[in-house]
């Protein structure tokens, strides 16, 4: 089978390219930030022995290539069987758990010879939208071991629980799609903020929810918390630089280090976003009710530390009882209360629940005996 191997060689060439290309950029970044080779060894090490995003993401690839490549192989060898036996016109055979894909539907029930099916995509061609998760299979015309009127769906007599809500998942369970497909195309598309009802609806309506039911839908997602994942997908490239130099601060009360944190902080939006979501979810963790990164940004927050603060960068405690567990240590009786926005906060990343705001920030002091 050369053109499986060709096929196979190919997608875990790209996913090593992709992962080295991401690699020389990470530790080029390291390196630009005045991290040491040792630091950067440590940084590595830790990725590749956790699973983490860099070398995580290439384990998956290589899983999912060497997952698609059996059911290649496995399609090969069941043409080669039929051909052998002389079978002259296959079906297409259209095979899901909830669904299949619109362009898998479209096929399903067509006939041809298999030098048609191939040039017109054959199951895991990659011409359909499920690409090379397509579960589709070709069969002889005369195959009568199933009924095929319908797409073979394997799971057609379990619902799918996506969400809490019985009645949503009941609704999605009569959609067109998946409802995954179908829950995540809506929460992509209501996670914009300004995009219009009337397109929501739309959605909804495309995947055969209509009428109120296609606004409950869209109500129930519009009420979601934002699904902050989607900004830890990729580790922002200056993610290293910033961690090292904020480490400079946080152990080492090294103010240069707290100040070229803060620059990467606001020089580099992807920083931004990827610190600021990871304290969202740890504060929503915390008992805090923040439904988007853009609500965290404009909303208020209270902010410890003892004492007054110092023209430029400050260090405090979101959490009071971290802000006083600290302060006590130190033999201090009293602890001060500020506010800023969530929009200049920046966290530390360092697991003790620090951040750093500016002074010039900060919107009051209040003074509060523990």
């Amino acid at each position: 089978m050369p053109d499986l191997e060709i096929t196979i060689g190919n997608q875990l060439a790209n996913a090593a390219a992709e992962t080295t290309l991401t690699l020389e950029e990470l530790i080029m970044s390291m390196k630009t930030s005045g991290m040491e080779d040792s630091a950067i060894k440590s940084v590595l090490m830790n990725d590749l022995n956790s699973g983490g995003r860099l070398f995580g993401n290439f384990r998956n690839q290589v899983k999912n290539t060497v997952k698609n490549g059996m059911g290649m192989a496995a399609n090969e060898s069941s043409h080669r069987t039929f051909e052998e036996a002389g079978v002259q016109k296959y079906a297409w055979v259209a095979v899901g758990d909830k669904s299949v894909c619109v362009d898998c539907e479209r096929r399903h029930g067509e006939e041809g010879t298999m030098e048609y099916h191939r040039n017109i995509g054959e199951p895991r061609s990659g011409f359909s939208i499920c690409q090379s998760s397509c579960r589709c299979k070709l069969v002889p015309v005369d195959y009568d071991g199933e009924d095929f009127d319908e797409p073979l769906l394997r799971d057609k007599k379990k619902t799918s629980a996506i969400t809490e809500d019985e009645h949503l998942n009941g609704l999605l369970s009569k959609a067109n799609v998946s409802p995954k497909k179908a829950m995540d195309d809506m929460k992509s598309f209501a996670g914009f903020g300004d995009t219009p009802d009337s397109m929501l609806l739309g959605l909804a309506e495309e995947y055969g929810i209509k009428g109120a039911d296609a606004h409950y839908f869209v109500n129930y997602v519009k009420d979601l918390p934002e699904d902050l994942e989607r900004y830890l997908k990729k580790t922002p490239n200056h993610l290293g630089g910033f961690d090292y130099s904020m480490e400079k601060w946080t152990h080492g009360v090294d103010i240069e280090g707290r100040d070229g944190a803060a620059m990467t902080f606001w020089d580099f939006k992807d920083v931004r976003d990827y610190t600021q979501a990871e304290l969202v979810m740890g504060l929503r963790n915390q008992g805090y009710t923040i439904k988007s990164l853009e609500s965290f940004r404009n909303s208020k927050f209270k902010l410890y530390r003892v004492g007054g603060t110092r023209p430029g960068y400050n260090s405090f405690f979101m959490n009071k009882e971290q802000g006083i567990n600290y302060q006590k240590r130190f033999g201090v009786d009293t602890l001060s209360e500020y506010e800023a926005y969530g929009e200049d906060i920046i966290p530390t990343r360092s697991g003790g629940g620090e951040v750093v705001v500016n002074d010039d920030d900060v919107l009051n002091e209040t003074f509060i005996d523990i």
